[in-house]
């Protein structure tokens, strides 16, 4: 159902979403970068071409990749062509409640890739996905095991300085194991003037066959974090960061400490062409086959557009 939902935005994406008129044409360069306690460790590295770009909603071009999985004794590079697009819905002027869309399909000549999403903007976001992606470890590259990952996402706005969102998925190992995900943030804006929040991240999953794969699958795993946000718009540079501690529990392990740490950066954009820089760390789980005792996950990401 979930590869279904994916192939069917491939004609979205190739209709594209933009008018020729005051069109550009843009690259993109995109580099992301992780590496896990497992030792696995993961390349992507690629460039778009958006040959026709009116505006940051509406654009459609191409993106070629080369993606490298490895680890301790082994590795494993792929090439990987996608069409992708972005459009709104409606002929209207846009407002925070008009609904975008998004869409990257291709494949690395094996089978379909992608990511597809459905949102609004504002304090209310709403947000509906679907990704489909190599599952990254030794076993599930050898195996070309994919995950599918498809849910719903919503911001509630509950005052002037409170707010919370919602998230519900499933994700489909393709191995009988289907993991349900419930994750749930409460923030306040501590000091809104100076872009200091205190939020509440926890989040919740449990899977329906166990311990399948090779990668982390407990039973069930869950999480709660106090988190001190930062976001600071200066000269039309936004910076972000955020820093967090708090504790994690699955079903095979007593609690133990929980951490993260993020940090971000968006260039303003001048004449659409623009940078963005995310960084972050975390010691919770990911689909390895680790999880036990010490855990740590890092990651690095760059894009940009250069229009012309």
């Amino acid at each position: 159902m979930r590869m279904r939902l994916l192939a069917g935005t491939a004609a979205m994406v190739l209709a594209g979403g933009a008018s020729a008129q005051d069109a550009t044409m843009a690259l993109r360069p995109e580099t992301l970068l992780s590496w896990d306690a497992d030792g696995n460790e993961v390349r992507k590295t690629g460039v778009g071409w958006d040959w026709v770009r009116t505006d940051r909603e509406h654009w459609r071009g191409v993106h070629v990749e080369q993606a490298r999985f490895s680890g301790d004794g082994w590795s494993h590079t792929e090439q990987r062509v996608y069409a992708r697009a972005a459009g709104t819905f409606g002929t209207g002027e846009r407002t925070d409640d008009s609904w975008r869309w998004q869409a990257k399909l291709g494949s690395n000549g094996h089978t379909v890739l992608g990511s597809a999403s459905l949102h609004t903007e504002g304090a209310a976001r709403r947000e509906l996905f679907v990704e489909r992606e190599l599952l990254e470890t030794e076993a599930g590259v050898t195996r070309r095991q994919m995950v599918d990952f498809v849910g719903a996402a919503v911001d509630v706005p509950l005052s002037a300085r409170w707010s919370t969102t919602g998230l519900v998925g499933l994700q489909d190992f393709s191995d009988d194991n289907l993991r349900t995900h419930l994750r749930g943030n409460l923030v306040f804006a501590a000091l809104p003037e100076a872009g200091l929040s205190l939020q509440l991240r926890t989040r919740y999953y449990r899977n329906s066959d166990p311990y399948l794969g090779g990668y982390y699958s407990p039973p069930w795993y869950g999480e709660a974090l106090g988190v001190v946000g930062l976001r600071r718009v200066i000269g039309g540079h936004t910076w972000r960061a955020a820093a967090g501690i708090g504790r994690q529990r699955s079903a095979d392990d007593d609690a133990r400490r929980a951490r993260l740490a993020e940090v971000g950066y968006e260039s303003p954009r001048w004449r659409q062409s623009w940078l963005r820089v995310a960084a972050g760390y975390t010691d919770t789980p990911v689909a390895t086959a680790s999880g036990a005792g010490r855990y740590s996950y890092r990651y690095l990401m760059l894009e940009s557009v250069v229009a012309f």
